[in-house]
């Protein structure tokens, strides 16, 4: 299984990557900011994308957009993983396509969680 988190705290992508490689056992790839994110997303093609939303360079709105527009990506589950509470932020993700949104701070086994009700729509989930 191949994570991608998008997000530009050093700090929650370390908490991430542990949760994600301990727990699932996953293959996790980082980026740092939106550009970066959808570079990794066409070229990595991963499993399920975790996506913070306000980045630098592009935020995650442009970054879920451009991956749902996108032929060869379009059905790759992405869940929002945000500090903005706000239901116009959520109504405005799960209208792109996101596949779930989570609100900072987070459970980690909310996000295995989520993960595997996301990839229950399209494969096999990440625990038994």
């Amino acid at each position: 299984m191949k994570v991608l988190i998008v997000e530009d705290d050093r700090s929650i992508q370390m908490v991430l990557q542990l949760v994600l490689t301990r727990v699932s056992q996953s293959q996790v790839l980082v980026a740092s900011n939106g550009r970066e994110g959808i570079e990794k997303i066409r070229q990595e093609k991963p499993d399920v994308v975790l996506l913070d939303l306000m980045m630098p360079e592009m935020d995650g709105f442009e970054v879920c957009s451009l991956s749902k527009a996108d032929e060869a990506t379009r059905n790759i589950p992405i869940i929002f993983l945000t500090a903005q509470p706000q239901p116009a932020s959520v109504a405005r993700a799960m209208a792109l396509g996101a596949a779930g949104y989570i609100v900072k701070p987070f459970d980690p086994m909310k996000i295995i969680a989520q993960i595997n009700e996301a990839l229950s729509r399209v494969q096999a989930p990440l625990l038994k």
